[in-house]
């Protein structure tokens, strides 16, 4: 799935769903492999400025945590290096499985299951896990973002449109409470544990430690603020 482009936003309705699905797209980003434009911004502090501005235009209050903050504000004595070396580290290494694995399916008990799911959601909605690249899992993070910044960004043209948008977010209500809520509390717990019993590494990994797990932190509070606001309108 690749980032959307829409028309410009007229209505609040409008801008606050391109919001929500900017963030979608920006979370999936940020939990790839990280390439040379984004050490650059996770050193600079612009991944937390480009966060914060996008929160300004959700229809609802949404606001770091303090350690979400802290976390996030850069990792400047991080070499390029020992970026990619903690990425590694945490989500893709490891004998077995990496400590802290960006695929649900390694977070519940029947992965075949969680993908044939995953799998029934994307086809549902017009889109081909098998006919595409298939470079992420069904189950990955990534990939999850990227369904839901595809499903508010179809909620997006149906309000440009003049069309009903609610089917939409039932299906984003749905998926949340059936896959990322679902999970990424988990996440968050396994980087809390290493967190409070760190390896022995130097400053620098520690830095960037602290910088995914505020990112996992902000993620999973974010979609557990998303179901809340979806189940709010549609219990109206």
């Amino acid at each position: 799935m690749e980032a959307i482009q829409s028309r410009a936003m007229n209505t609040f309705a409008e801008t606050q769903a391109a919001s929500r699905s900017r963030i979608y797209s920006f979370i999936a980003e940020c939990f790839r492999y990280p390439d040379g434009q984004f050490r650059a911004q996770a050193q600079n502090g612009d991944i937390q400025s480009a966060f914060g501005q996008l929160f300004s235009a959700l229809p609802y209050a949404f606001d770091w945590t303090e350690k979400e903050q802290i976390g996030l504000e850069g990792i400047a004595a991080a070499a390029e290096e020992a970026i990619e070396v903690e990425f590694i580290r945490l989500f893709e290494a490891g004998p077995g499985n990496p400590p802290c694995p960006l695929q649900e399916g390694l977070y519940r008990e029947d992965r075949k299951t969680v993908f044939k799911e995953l799998v029934l959601f994307y086809n549902h909605f017009g889109l081909s896990y098998e006919a595409g690249s298939q470079a992420d899992r069904p189950d990955h993070v990534c990939y999850e973002m990227e369904f839901l910044h595809y499903l508010t960004f179809k909620e997006l043209l149906a309000i440009q449109n003049g069309k009903e948008s609610l089917p939409y977010m039932r299906a984003q209500r749905d998926f949340l409470d059936r896959h990322p809520g679902r999970w990424l509390p988990d996440l968050v717990r396994k980087m809390d544990k290493i967190g409070n019993h760190p390896p022995e590494t130097h400053d620098a990994a520690m830095e960037v430690f602290w910088f995914y797990a505020g990112l996992a932190g902000m993620v999973a509070r974010f979609a557990a603020a998303e179901s809340g606001y979806l189940n709010r309108l549609l219990n109206k």
